[in-house]
């Protein structure tokens, strides 16, 4: 597994985009992390006096972002890793350039996330008794060929929830109640709404036969524990910081003419589901092209994971399809639903009759060009509204209810036109733009901002050999010890 790792490492770390300053979900998780090294707390005093706070003041009267307090933690290692890299690199600390680059290759900790997924749901398959070459396949297509790839590559934090909600279906599988319940807890302390798919973990421990009843219940009351306890977390967490246990810290004001807001309406999820299922932005079908190998393994599932995956897709298909922005803001693809990528495909994962290689070719050529389209395009260079908001396509300006926001998500909206189209890619000398890949961005802030000369000449072109040479290493070794799996498969018994 280590080997797979390590192959998904290297991939995503390569492909990452290292600009973290695009949208609040990424910049605002890494001021918090920058913060808590510095000052030992979670505010981010740093976006206020750039203009970039999103959030509320709190009791104390310093900013706080609106996220859970897990996100910034989890990548605080590759945080202090980064700094030592400025350091060695002479990038003097004050500066927008340390700034930069720090926060670049703090970014790579989503790569690690994205990794720890891949190499989980292989764990996963072999548990559900995929033969070796089989879990290795759909394991090359969860992490190649689906919407994982680019949040691997961003500073989302789905990827740290889906590598979370993946290791827990894996000790699942392997009767570890305890430690499955913790990782649970942890995905719900990373993004409060992740919870939404917990349901389906329970359902799943409830329906196992294989278990005595008394075992059935006491593993169901501990993951429904691990809910009650994040979310127990998450409103003393909100009472500390602004006095209300049910105030999270957003500020709809931007969007929402017309306050108090109304996150969720019923009747928006006929809509919310068109954007979900069959938007060329946003499907799922689409996106996670290999949860049509899925489909067709549905009567071989065990009963005890078909229950549990469809659970969670429904319970996050009514949650997210009713909610204010169904895309889930600017990103690519169905944003929302990363987290339970590599649990949507866990059934395919049954032993059942071989896919026609046809079907392969398709959902492997599909999701492995929406996904390097996806990491070679920034989201905000293809969907900003621009500082005027006037630059519509990804979003339709709408005379909204009240409580709704004025900026609607476009269903006809299709991903990455405008950018091919812009003359800015895949070539540009504006930092940010162009081929969104860190070290490129990297070296067009040392060719391009005066600043940016202090960046060692060897550094932009170091990074990308270093992971290049990991990733052909890992996969001539994958490769070779997938065609020893095939043939020891494929040999008869005696």
């Amino acid at each position: 597994m280590w080997l797979l790792f390590l192959f998904f490492q290297a991939l995503y770390a390569l492909t990452s985009s290292g600009n973290a300053f695009r949208v609040p979900d990424e910049f605002e998780v890494y001021y918090q992390a920058e913060h808590l090294v510095d000052a030992g707390d979670l505010s981010v005093p740093q976006t206020v006096p750039r203009g970039q706070f999103f959030g509320r003041f709190g009791l104390d009267g310093k900013p706080y972002a609106p996220y859970g307090p897990l996100a910034a933690i989890l990548i605080v290692p590759h945080h202090l890793l980064a700094r030592g890299i400025a350091w060695l690199a002479g990038v003097p600390r004050g500066t927008l350039v340390w700034t930069f680059l720090v926060s670049g290759l703090t970014m790579l900790s989503t790569a690690t996330a994205a990794a720890l997924a891949v190499v989980g749901f292989y764990r996963a398959a072999l548990a559900l008794q995929a033969a070796p070459p089989t879990a290795l396949l759909l394991s090359m297509m969860l992490g190649t060929a689906s919407v994982l790839w680019p949040y691997g590559t961003s500073l989302y934090s789905e990827a740290w929830q889906a590598a979370a909600f993946i290791w827990a279906a894996v000790l699942l599988l392997e009767r570890r109640m305890t430690p499955a319940a913790l990782l649970l807890l942890g995905a719900g302390l990373i993004k409060v709404t992740s919870l939404v798919f917990i349901p389906g973990f329970i359902v799943a421990v409830l329906v196992d036969r294989s278990a005595p009843p008394a075992a059935r219940l006491r593993a169901a009351l501990g993951l429904t524990a691990a809910i009650g306890v994040a979310v127990s977390i998450h409103f003393a967490w909100n009472a500390l910081r602004f006095g209300n246990p049910f105030e999270f810290g957003y500020d709809w004001a931007e969007t929402i003419p017309v306050l108090p807001a109304r996150a969720f309406l019923p009747t928006e999820l006929p809509r919310g589901l068109a954007v979900l299922l069959f938007s060329p932005g946003k499907s799922l079908l689409l996106w996670v092209p290999a949860a049509w190998l899925t489909i067709t393994r549905v009567r071989e599932c065990p009963r005890p994971v078909l229950a549990g995956v469809l659970t969670s897709l429904a319970f996050g298909l009514v949650f997210y399809g009713a909610y204010l922005f169904p895309e889930g803001g600017y990103a690519h693809g169905p944003r929302h639903f990363v987290p339970i990528v590599p649990l949507l495909l866990l059934p395919a994962a049954a032993p059942g009759p071989p896919w026609r290689r046809g079907m392969l070719t398709a959902c492997f050529a599909i999701g492995v060009t929406m996904a390097l389209l996806s990491v070679s395009i920034s989201f905000l260079q293809d969907q900003a509204l621009g500082t005027n908001f006037g630059r519509l396509g990804y979003y339709a300006r709408i005379d909204p209810a009240p409580g709704r926001a004025w900026n609607r998500y476009r269903p006809a909206y299709v991903p990455f036109v405008r950018t091919i189209a812009s003359g800015d890619w895949p070539r540009s000398r504006t930092p940010g733009l162009g081929i969104d890949f860190f070290w490129l961005h990297l070296a067009r802030v040392r060719a391009t901002i005066p600043e940016g000369q202090i960046i060692p000449r060897w550094l932009p072109w170091t990074l990308p050999v270093m992971w290049t040479v990991i990733l052909i290493a890992s996969a001539f070794y994958l490769l070779k010890r997938g065609v020893y799996a095939a043939r020891l498969d494929n040999t008869p018994s005696v």
